[in-house]
């Protein structure tokens, strides 16, 4: 459906045949910001994304073992992004969480909340863009993936337009 919830989709489908019902201590992952990416197709130039920071995932298992709810936290980071044909950048905050959470039946819930940027286009409307989001995203999916409602309440803004100017 939409690209930005691409990622949430695939997690809900592995997570889907967990059971809800958690019994194990969660596990805690402190790990370094992703990569570069070259961000293409969103803007009319391409785009260079750079995140300073780390992310502090914890996963909460059923007795199997098997993940039934993820959070993840990213504290004090920073995202900047560079327009590649002009070299102009911009640096933003990207401080916020991240919350999924799988039903007995597999379908689940995501959300999230904060500032950060959404590279893929618009999370609600599909637009192109590099949409910055300073508020909260939710969405919830039915047991194959599929999403069935998403909302936001904040701001969403296309940071295209500064990093063309």
């Amino acid at each position: 459906m939409r690209r930005g919830l691409l990622l949430l989709s695939t997690v809900l489908i592995a997570l889907a045949v967990a059971p809800a019902a958690t019994a194990n201590k969660p596990a805690r992952e402190v790990s370094t910001a992703p990569d570069d990416r070259v961000i293409t197709g969103q803007c009319t130039f391409p785009v260079l994304g750079h995140i300073e920071g780390s992310e502090i995932v914890t996963t909460f298992t059923d007795k199997a073992g098997n993940p039934v709810k993820l959070l993840a936290v990213f504290p004090g980071n920073t995202l900047t992004l560079t327009n590649l044909d002009t070299g102009k950048s911009i640096t933003v905050g990207a401080t916020g969480s991240f919350q999924l959470r799988v039903e007995p039946d597999g379908s689940g819930s995501a959300m999230v909340t904060g500032q950060g940027a959404w590279p893929d286009g618009n999370p609600i409307t599909g637009e192109a863009g590099i949409w910055y989001q300073s508020g909260r995203v939710s969405a919830t999916f039915d047991a194959e993936g599929n999403t069935t409602s998403i909302k936001s309440t904040g701001k969403l803004v296309n940071l295209c337009t500064q990093l063309a100017s």
